[in-house]
């Protein structure tokens, strides 16, 4: 090759090289800079406690015992505030005497107000029918000015195959005994706080929107639980157990036996 020829080829693999390289840059976005920065800092980093976070109550009994308004807001900030801290919440520490350093401790501290309930409804059946002498579970939840109504078909959840699905043969040589366990698991909107009244009941009847659509004949087998549904917590779980067994005049069907309610707010 003539030297002319090779700096020529020498020259455009150059320009195709560094023409792809520049097309491949990304586009430039706005320039910060970073002068403007001067004088700002990272938020403070809390020192926590591996303590309970304190109540209302707590925050009260503290105030009135002799500790200064320092001492009850630094354990506001080492332990956290579960309470309310609503506007009417601050209000009424401030009603009660709590100095306005604790109440802006227990602003900033509080933990965040519970929006939502961790609801898990575990069907227990003990023997070997797949049908129901009532076909409809319901589980009602009010909210506020709703009801928030859920169920389900015991005979899809029999026929049926499930994540959360344990089967146990607790059998003897004078006892048959089998035991099957199915498990529904969700995060229910709740906002409504205080004393909510939860109602658990089987129906032969679908299509339940209301309380007051309750057959008369389902009232008397209605299993009620009171909750106490906190502002605050640092746990939010309920779960609920539905005992079913055959029943004893029919054995080719399940009768409800009974249920159970327990929640867990820390």
């Amino acid at each position: 090759m003539k030297p002319t020829l090779y700096f020529l080829s020498i020259f455009a693999f150059a320009f195709l090289t560094t023409t792809a390289d520049v097309a491949e840059l990304p586009i430039g976005g706005p320039v910060i800079n970073i002068v403007e920065w001067d004088g700002g800092k990272f938020p403070p980093v809390f020192q926590r406690s591996d303590q309970l976070p304190l109540t209302q109550s707590e925050v009260l009994r503290l105030s009135q015992n002799d500790f200064t308004a320092d001492q009850i807001a630094q354990m506001v900030e080492e332990r956290r505030y579960v309470g309310d801290a609503s506007a009417d919440g601050l209000i009424a520490l401030k009603t009660a005497g709590v100095p306005p350093q604790v109440i802006q401790a227990v602003s900033l501290h509080a933990l965040p107000p519970n929006r939502a309930l961790n609801l898990e409804i575990e069907l227990v059946f003990e023997g070997t029918s797949r049908e129901a002498r009532r076909r409809y579970l319901y589980i009602i939840v009010p909210d506020g000015d709703i009801e928030r109504i859920f169920t389900a078909d015991l005979h899809s959840v029999l026929s049926g195959h499930w994540q959360r699905d344990v089967t146990t043969d607790n059998t003897d040589p004078l006892l048959p005994r089998r035991v099957r366990r199915v498990t529904f698991t969700s995060q229910i909107p709740l906002k409504s706080y205080g004393k909510k009244n939860i109602r658990v009941f089987t129906s032969t009847r679908p299509n339940l929107f209301t309380s007051a659509d309750i057959p008369e004949a389902d009232l008397p087998n209605i299993r009620s639980y009171t909750i106490d549904y906190p502002v605050s917590s640092l746990n939010n779980d309920c779960r609920i157990q539905v005992r079913y067994r055959q029943d004893t005049l029919l054995p080719y069907k399940w009768s409800m036996t009974g249920s159970h309610l327990q929640c867990d707010w820390n």
